[in-house]
């Protein structure tokens, strides 16, 4: 009884510190969302990115300046693949040490994810460890073209849930050659004991049109209506917001989203600390020059990517969902 109300307290406390966040960063008009790249190399082959390509590039190796100048709600390490840096718990710990309260998170593919190295980002405090998963089975090695990363990801997983403790998330990009297999995904992360969220298909990374939903207006409906039903009964398992997901049958439908509000609610910086807008935009500035009135309002409408979608959700939901009301 007094771990769980124990537990139960840490978890309030750490829902209030994050709402004060918020509403400090409303106050500022300070980004929500940084988008770290500490890298922009990556040992897969995806046919929708081209970072794999990147053979040269400039890195900043303490980030703690950058983000004590931004000091947003949450930062999401990103490459590339992150675990390529050696330094990459060293970062993580920096980042955790510069503010009150930071939510800190990784995306990675996971094929240089061990349970050791898992365990050293807890250590120093990481919040959320995020892997890439597009397909159940062997899809996904051939997809990321990464031999065994399903047999590697589909095993560590639930052994990190088992044996650390802890809730691993997954990252899955919805697209026309997955859409079968959505549902059956949040199924499976739950009997994982991990949690799920969905982002939608861009052509703005590689210009590839080939996994862009065009034509299954009813199915993709059906996926998303499903998977919105279920979320009121898993809330712990589908992490997506309601109101992201109900928007992606209409993205796929329309092929563009509402305007978007990238250089406000959330940014990207480069591995070498420049600023853009997002990840598909040219950077603009190195971090040291930035103020939160640097962008204007852009009208670009081509992606529902989750980084922006969430973020423009509305405040009270996403309030209400912060401290689990």
């Amino acid at each position: 009884m007094l771990d769980r109300n124990k537990a139960f307290l840490d978890s309030f406390n750490f829902a209030l510190l994050g709402l004060s966040k918020l509403i400090e960063i409303k106050i500022k008009n300070s980004p929500k969302l940084l988008n770290l790249e500490v890298t922009k190399k990556c040992n897969a082959r995806c046919d929708f990115c081209d970072y794999w390509q990147t053979q040269h590039e400039e890195r900043l190796y303490d980030y703690s300046d950058l983000i004590k100048k931004i000091n947003p709600l949450v930062v999401m390490v990103t490459g590339g693949e992150p675990m390529l840096r050696k330094d990459i718990v060293e970062i993580i710990e920096q980042i955790k040490k510069t503010s009150y309260f930071i939510y800190t998170g990784i995306i990675t593919k996971g094929d240089m994810l061990d349970l050791d190295k898992a365990k050293a980002l807890y250590d120093v405090g990481i919040d959320q460890i995020a892997i890439s998963l597009d397909f159940l089975g062997d899809r996904h090695s051939e997809n990321r073209g990464v031999n065994g990363l399903w047999d590697h990801v589909s095993e560590l997983i639930p052994t990190i849930s088992t044996e650390l403790k802890k809730t691993i998330s997954i990252n899955t990009i919805i697209m026309d050659d997955n859409l079968h297999q959505i549902v059956d995904m949040a199924k499976k992360a739950r009997e994982w004991g991990a949690n799920i969220s969905f982002s939608s298909y861009s052509i703005m990374k590689a210009n590839n049109q080939d996994h862009f939903i065009n034509d299954e207006a009813q199915r993709i409906n059906e996926v998303i209506s499903e998977l919105v039903s279920l979320k009121k009964h898993w809330k712990d398992t589908i992490v997506s917001s309601e109101y992201y997901l109900k928007q992606i049958p209409v993205f796929f439908e329309k092929g563009h989203g509402p305007s978007c509000d990238a250089g406000h609610s959330f940014l990207t910086v480069t591995p070498d600390g420049y600023i853009k807008r997002c990840s598909e935009m040219p950077a603009v500035c190195h971090y040291t020059d930035y103020k939160n009135d640097y962008f204007t309002k852009t009208d670009c409408t081509t992606c529902w990517f989750g980084c922006r979608g969430e973020t423009q959700a509305p405040v009270l939901a996403k309030a209400k969902e912060l401290i689990g009301v």
